[in-house]
């Protein structure tokens, strides 16, 4: 991974746009950063992380905060990075979430965070990912490394440099954890204890099931449970009760054979009394039909007088209509004559004239209808013809006034012209106002914010002072009341940790006051709390100093009355001079607008007056064809109101004659259908042998009364036939006369039944205890196979499970975790002491301690230093600053090799350091510099953070970052010639 091109602007202390171009520096190999402290040196680390991970180290959770306070209104805030990984090249742009100014009207909106990711192809970009969630998802599998294996790796930045050195056991973890991956062994310890935590439950729970089955079968066989009852035991007794399942089984089917004879007995007894019963019924019901034979031929000979009338009947009823349609006929000829008022011959001759005189009224009809729609197109023309004159008139008139308007809106529009001139200048200078008063307010919020600092400052130097005062009277206490600790620890036949001696004569009081270790490291880590406190506040309050400086200059003395009355003429020139630019632009519009009506005005004219013309014209046709029509009409109704109620007139007469022709026609269809339905009459009678129609009406019967008589014959016959089949039958006819003994018969089929069904309820409990007893007994095997492999599998999960936890057979108490990482640590120190030893000349090398803690604390990730002008190790922590900080660059350097590697080799060709070289001597910065400097082997870059002007003078190619007259920073190149 190599750094190629960065791009800050708006970030941090850069307001304006800053690249730096790393091809230079990587020729150079070894390049410093350098500035004046606050000035923004890290802040270019800062830019690498966030460009990359979407945070930077020193803003953590204040994100917010990574805008420019310097950075103009509007200005954007934004990160480009241009790397190259596995031989790709990679561009990022990112922005973060910060509030900027609203387009219309004021306040303030959120400007959302935004990400872009780009891929060099060609000679071209070619975009990746367009949203932050997207760019973190691509960039993921290119660079290969968390952000904590970044900034352990390759971006060394300030108060992480000595963190893995001087971390305690269970921070070192953590750190290590995050770095190496290493959750997935947590979750195997997890994962491998619940199971054997569901193995020792699972072996309890089928123990207890296993003995509840049992009981269960033993209340079952009703047998008292054995103490040595097993699955075998459990398989007797199944086989028991199977045997006795059997027994009550074919006693069942003896019972079920008895009741089978007994049943048919029962049903043949039942079958002759049935037998016995219908030949009884027969008997009776022959005796009662023939009782009733005269009423059946009396039944039968009135439907015969019945059946010989019906085909007269239709004649009777065909001469009965014609008759009636006769009279009617007469009837409507004798209303129509009276409708008519006259006796018309020929009504059909009549008729034909009168349709001649309609057919020569139609066309006047059709005028008269027409003649209101004629009237009002001469109204109607006549008034167009008005309007064409008026329009005329008005289009000439407003020709005339077009040039006096033309010299109006000239007018209007120079003097708009030169009160708009001023519309520049009124703006910078309502820009300059606004900023004006954004300074003193700015001076007033920094007054009151460095009031806070300091009062916040001057509180956490007194709690770091309380703090260091109760450590040091806890150290103290504990001196004082050591021998009465040591003596509390002594053991009968166990040596003096002082001494060593197996004899305690005498052995000191513990005081109840004395201080534990756990008292005093609770006070340190207070007193470290409240130092760092302190050193936040310190630096806080230096910011908002600084802060208020920068506003107060840019204020220039201003009070927030003068600046806002500065605002507001400022504003209400500009609104005049704005307001003035639109009445120019308002002019200029209507004379254009008024050369374009003149235009038009012509055209309207001339069209005009060929309008008027037109409508002259058609006024005269339409009074010409209204005078005509009306004298037609005149002639053609005469003496009639109309046209319309002379023609109304002769259709009435018209409509009468036809109705009278109509009667006529009908009468004369009616008397011969009459003659016709008499001659038809007199045949049908004859031939039916009936005198005349009122016989033939009085022997006739209804439809339903014919058809209940005949479904009384049939009845009649049909039952006589069933009751001498009945008798006819010869299991009737050969049925014994003495009566069969049913009660009898149905006594011993119900005994039967009895016993039947109480065999059958013995066997069927038999066969469920059997078949209960089976299931209980396979099912105990089952659960005692299944628990033995449960115990067997437990046998071994188990000690698994407490190993490792760091219990059992785990000599050095180290959980599994602990242990990967252990080795990992390993790694990490032997990478380190090849660097470290060439920087302390040999007297220091690291060594891994992988000792069981003190009560029972986290173990197996300690670190020491060996000294070899001892010959004997010692905490870290007694290393001096200038030995801390070579300590701490080897390890940093081994870790990051280790990281690398784990990370799947990832190639590191651009390192940064920002940390503690002005705690060197001379001759171990120079031992610092050359291992640094090996680091370029293989084309490797290193930046190097440094206010130290003996690095300046080794290095002469770098960055300097240098403090601008208005608080913002800039960065510059320096390169020396030739590389």
């Amino acid at each position: 991974m190599r750094i190629q091109r960065l791009v800050i602007e708006g970030f941090g202390p850069f307001a304006t746009r800053q690249e730096i171009d790393f091809a230079p520096l990587d020729e150079a190999g070894l390049f410093l950063i350098t500035g004046r402290t606050g000035s923004g040196k890290s802040t270019i680390l800062d830019a690498i992380c966030f460009a990359l991970y979407g945070t930077a180290p020193r803003y953590d959770g204040a994100q917010a905060r990574l805008r420019s306070d310097h950075a103009a209104v509007g200005a954007p805030t934004r990160v480009e990075l241009e790397l190259t990984v596995a031989g790709e090249r990679w561009r990022i742009v990112r922005s973060p979430e910060y509030e900027r100014p609203k387009q219309r009207g004021s306040g303030t909106t959120k400007e959302p965070q935004a990400a872009t990711l780009q891929r060099r192809e060609g000679d071209g970009w070619v975009g990746v990912a367009a949203r932050p969630v997207d760019v973190a998802e691509h960039l993921q599998p290119v660079l290969q490394l968390t952000r904590e294996q970044f900034l352990q790796v390759i971006l060394l930045a300030q108060g992480r440099f000595q963190e893995f050195l001087k971390a305690r056991t269970d921070e070192r973890l953590g750190l290590l954890r995050a770095l190496f991956g290493t959750e997935r062994f947590q979750r195997f310890e997890a994962e491998i204890a619940e199971r054997a935590k569901v193995l020792e439950q699972a072996v309890g729970v089928r123990a207890a099931a296993l003995q509840t089955d049992l009981a269960r079968l033993g209340d079952l066989a009703d047998e008292d449970l054995p103490e040595a009852a097993d699955a075998a035991w459990a398989q007797q007794v199944a086989e028991r009760l199977a045997v006795a399942a059997a027994s009550r089984a074919a006693e069942a089917e003896t019972a079920r054979g008895a009741f089978a004879d007994a049943d048919r007995a029962a049903a043949a007894a039942v079958a002759v009394q049935d037998l016995q019963r219908r030949r009884a019924a027969a008997r009776t019901a022959l005796e009662r039909l023939d009782a009733d034979r005269d009423a059946d031929e009396a039944a039968r000979s009135r439907i015969a007088e019945a059946v010989r009338v019906l085909p007269v009947l239709p004649a009777v009823d065909a001469a009965g209509r014609a008759a009636a349609e006769l009279a009617a006929a007469e009837q409507e000829v004798a209303r129509s004559r009276d409708a008519l008022g006259e006796d018309v011959p020929d009504p059909a001759a009549a008729g034909a004239d009168l349709d001649g005189l309609l057919g020569a009224l139609a066309e006047r009809l059709a005028e008269e209808r027409d003649l209101p729609r004629l009237r009002t197109a001469v109204t109607g023309t006549e008034q167009a013809r008005s309007r064409a004159e008026a329009q005329l008139a008005a289009a000439l008139e407003e020709v005339a006034a077009l040039p006096a308007r033309r010299d109006e809106l000239q007018q209007q529009r120079s003097r708009a012209e030169a009160a708009a001139a001023g519309a520049s200048a009124a703006q910078a200078e309502v820009l300059r106002a606004r900023r004006v008063v954004e300074a003193v307010a700015a001076t007033e919020q920094a007054l009151a914010l460095v009031q806070r600092t300091d009062l916040a400052f001057e509180r956490a130097l007194a709690d770091e002072q309380d703090a260091l005062a109760r450590t040091r009277r806890l150290v103290a206490a504990r001196l004082a009341g050591a021998a009465g600790l040591l003596a509390a620890e002594l053991r009968p036949d166990a040596p003096c940790p002082v001494c060593g001696s197996l004899d305690h004569p005498a052995p000191a009081d513990a005081a109840a006051e004395t201080p534990d270790e756990a008292a005093i490291t609770a006070a340190e880590r207070v007193q470290q709390a409240a130092a760092d406190r302190r050193a936040a506040a310190s630096t806080a309050a230096a910011a908002a100093r600084a802060q208020h400086a920068a506003a107060a200059a840019t204020a220039d003395g201003a009070t927030p009355s003068s600046a806002a009355e500065s605002v507001r003429a400022a504003q209400l020139a500009l609104d005049a001079a704005r307001a003035a630019e639109s009445e120019r632009d308002a002019a200029t519009g209507l004379l254009a607008d008024l050369d374009a009506r003149a235009d038009r005005l012509d055209a309207v004219v001339a069209s005009a007056r060929t309008a008027l013309a037109d409508r002259s014209e058609a006024h005269t046709a339409a009074r010409a064809a209204a005078d005509g029509a009306e004298a037609r009409i005149a002639t053609a109704r005469g003496d009639a109101p109309s046209v319309a109620a002379k023609a109304a007139g002769l259709r009435a007469r018209r409509t009468a004659l036809t109705a009278v022709e109509t009667a006529l026609r009908r009468r004369a269809t009616a008397a011969d259908a009459d003659e016709d339905a008499r001659r038809r009459l007199g045949t049908a009678l004859a031939e039916a042998g009936v005198p005349d129609a009122a016989s033939a009406r009085a022997a006739a019967l209804p439809a339903d009364r014919r058809i209940e008589l005949e479904r009384r014959v049939r009845a009649w016959e049909t039952a006589r036939d069933g009751a001498t089949a009945q008798l006819a039958d010869r299991d009737v006819a050969g049925a014994p006369e003495e009566p069969v003994d049913v009660d009898a018969a149905g006594a011993t089929k119900t005994a039967a039944l009895l016993a039947r069904d109480a065999a059958a309820d013995r066997s069927a409990s038999a066969r469920v205890r059997s078949a209960d007893a089976r299931r209980l007994a396979d099912g105990i095997a089952a659960a005692d196979g299944a628990m033995a492999e449960d115990r067997a599998q437990l046998e071994v999960v188990g000690p698994l499970a407490d190993v490792v936890r760091g219990g059992g057979s785990n000599a050095l108490r180290m959980r599994l975790e602990s242990y990967v990482l252990a080795a990992r640590l390993e790694q990490i120190v032997a990478a380190a002491n090849v660097r470290l030893s060439a920087m302390t000349d040999g007297r220091f090398t690291l060594q891994h301690d992988d000792g069981v803690a003190y009560r029972g604390a986290r173990s197996g990730l300690g670190l020491e230093v060996l000294d070899e002008h001892t010959g004997r190790p010692r905490p870290v922590a007694s290393l001096s600053g200038g030995e801390t900080f070579l300590a701490s660059l080897a390890l940093a350097l081994g870790l990051a090799e280790v990281v690398s590697a784990e990370a799947g080799g990832v190639r590191l060709d651009t390192l940064f350091v920002d940390e503690g070289f002005g705690s060197l001597d001379r001759r171990t910065l120079d031992t610092a510099m050359e291992t640094l400097d090996s680091l370029r082997a293989g084309g490797r870059t290193v930046g190097l953070i440094s206010h130290v002007e003996a690095m300046q003078e080794d290095i002469p190619a770098g960055l300097h970052v240098e403090r601008l007259p208005d608080g913002s920073s800039a960065v510059r190149s320096r390169v020396p010639a030739g590389v």
